[in-house]
């Protein structure tokens, strides 16, 4: 009778060492997914893109300081309504010349552009 003590012992004791091991190896996890539900990466290359689209169509300097204002003031206004911070600064040094400073954050990210 007492070998059988032994043995639910051991099993209920094996029970909890796997349950305790279960519940730390959950707080020990990566997630990988984390980088893919963030937006600032995907949104600041869409940007730099969408700025050197610009410089690359702008015929004079004009033109061009005034459509990079239009658009960075259109992308601060449409990123502060989706709850991002959009700090930006730019000067025009010759009609296909454009120097810039972007910085996009979010909750969890931030990410600054200076080339």
């Amino acid at each position: 009778m007492k070998g059988q003590w032994y043995i639910v012992a051991a099993v209920l004791f094996s029970f909890s060492l796997l349950s305790v091991f279960n519940i730390f190896e959950s707080y020990s996890e990566i997630d990988f997914t984390s980088v893919l539900k963030n937006d600032e990466d995907k949104i600041s290359s869409n940007i730099i893109w969408e700025l050197k689209q610009i410089e690359k169509n702008s015929t004079n300097a004009v033109n061009l300081e005034a459509d990079v204002s239009e658009f960075l003031e259109m992308t601060e206004a449409n990123l502060i309504g989706k709850g991002y911070y959009f700090e930006y600064n730019f000067s025009t040094s010759s009609p296909s010349a454009l120097d810039y400073n972007l910085t996009i954050s979010g909750r969890n990210m931030v990410v600054k552009y200076r080339p």
